[in-house]
């Protein structure tokens, strides 16, 4: 059985842990996408292109202006892209009125009549006066995944009765927002790659009178995509220090890897190493530590909500992913993950293993497909 029949059947853990980041800086220049160029994602009137999902709120364009209007009695409504968009910049501006909720869906699906995936927040109530615009939630799955309560500069960026610009750049396991010009959500996931990008209309409840979102400006690059890529498990060999080892090459460009770990009722240790980052399975724990500039850190264990009891990490799946300052690390199916402050695998670096090697079943990589080429004019 290949790697990825076994990731649906991974099992369920519920620990605390926040995917967030703190914002910083994003360059495109290193795969050399910001020569790709933009286009509008401004829909033509007649929605060709784009379809509604979910309820019955309206959509119209004016003047390359997307309007969105409540209907009383309707859920939550999206006008979605019929185009698949993975790896891309995107720009836009919203004016919506302080009474309404909405939102912009990326690298969503429809599901059940209604939208699941990230979700760009548009969040300008006055009177909750929380302003989470930009923020990060995941529709139909984990809530909140960045909220902008500890970005303070981000949520003072927001202008309730005026135009708003957001940025959003999503390039694999890397997303970050910007709200007019303010650096907002950075998060590091891996469950969605690819999807829709939508205009979400937020359910009123039965109130009759209209509230509308707009938006204008729409833009976007497409930077092509990331997908998961099978790497030969390298032959350990006996080394004096570190026992058994073997020496993992990701491929170039490469920053985030999985790995999937045999369940073993013997305790058994699994070593990663990279640059001056130790991330070791032992048993019930996870270990991880850095010795350099940043601050070491302790200890993850696998304890559990259900029964009271422990949950192995043993025989999951364990995903890595950084850049140049900070290191995820996801246990599971994603609901369980830590960050810390230490860099992230090098593009194409090297990945020290030891230990049980016979844990290991299996190891993918998260490899870059360049946008297909459009013919000059």
């Amino acid at each position: 059985m290949s790697i990825l029949l076994l990731v649906g059947v991974l099992l369920t853990t519920n620990a605390p842990f926040s995917t967030a980041l703190s914002p910083s800086t994003v360059t495109l220049a290193d795969d050399d996408s910001s020569k790709t160029p933009w286009e509008s994602l401004v829909p033509p009137e007649d929605l060709s292109g784009w379809k509604i999902l979910g309820g019955t709120a309206g959509y119209r364009v004016e003047d390359s202006v997307v309007i969105g209007q409540t209907t009383a009695g309707s859920p939550n409504t999206w006008l979605i892209t019929e185009r698949q968009f993975g790896d891309f910049e995107l720009e836009y501006e919203f004016l919506c009125d302080t009474s309404l909720n909405s939102g912009v869906q990326i690298r969503s699906e429809a599901k059940d009549g209604r939208a699941r995936g990230f979700q760009v927040e548009i969040d300008v109530d006055e009177k909750r006066k929380r302003f989470w615009s930009a923020g990060l939630y995941e529709e139909g799955g984990r809530g909140w995944i960045d909220d902008l309560k500890d970005n303070p500069e981000a949520r003072a960026a927001h202008k309730p009765h005026d135009w708003n610009h957001v940025r959003v750049v999503a390039m694999g396991a890397k997303m970050q927002t910007w709200l007019n010009g303010v650096p907002a959500a950075e998060v590091f996931d891996t469950r969605r790659l690819s999807g829709f990008i939508g205009l979400q209309v937020h359910g009123v409840g039965n109130r009759k009178e209209p509230l509308e979102i707009r938006w204008r400006g729409l833009r976007i690059r497409d930077l092509g995509s990331h997908h998961w890529s099978p790497v030969v498990l390298p032959p350990f060999v006996v080394d004096e220090k570190l026992g058994r080892k073997g020496q993992l090459e990701l491929p170039d460009g490469c920053r985030t890897f999985r790995v999937r770990l045999w369940h073993d009722e013997v305790a058994g240790t699994v070593e990663f190493r990279w640059n001056k980052t130790h991330v070791k399975f032992t048993d019930d724990y996870v270990r991880y530590s850095y010795r350099g500039e940043f601050k070491p850190t302790g200890e993850l264990t696998g304890e559990s909500s259900i029964g009271g009891g422990r949950k192995n990490y043993k025989g999951q799946l364990q995903v890595f992913s950084g850049d140049e300052t900070s290191t995820t690390l996801v246990l599971g199916n994603g609901s369980s993950r830590v960050r810390w402050e230490c860099p992230g695998p090098s593009r194409g670096g090297q990945i020290i293993l030891s230990g049980r090697g016979d844990r290991i079943f299996g190891i993918e990589a998260l490899v870059r497909t360049e946008p297909p080429k459009k013919p000059q004019d």
